[in-house]
């Protein structure tokens, strides 16, 4: 935890965040490099029956952090991936999980 899914980038381009981004946000939340998980979530987005490429989009669920953690986290992404994807637009979506929602071996948080 927390968990980062990322949408409309190329596997190599994950790998590759999931080394430098790792480090970085660790940092940033003061938790340990391991507790993070990197997905990458094939998708296909359409405009008016067409396929169409998308700019990346990038989901963190975690529990809460402050506001300005949650600003610099969200910083560090779009940076590291413009970086790597060369894309202009970058989304970064924060989802807010309850600890008591959230079980790992059957116990919650």
């Amino acid at each position: 935890m927390p968990h980062i899914r990322f949408r409309s980038l190329q596997s190599h381009h994950v790998s590759q965040l999931s080394m430098e981004l790792g480090p970085a946000l660790a940092s940033a939340i003061q938790t340990a490099e391991d507790n993070f998980t990197f997905e990458l979530i094939q998708t296909q987005y359409f405009t008016q029956g067409q396929p169409t490429p998308s700019y990346p989009f990038v989901e963190v669920l975690w529990f809460a952090r402050p506001q300005e953690v949650q600003d610099r986290c969200a910083l560090l992404i779009t940076e590291k991936v413009k970086a790597l994807s060369k894309a202009e637009d970058v989304v970064v979506v924060f989802t807010v999980l309850e600890k008591t929602a959230y079980y790992e071996n059957g116990k919650h948080f």
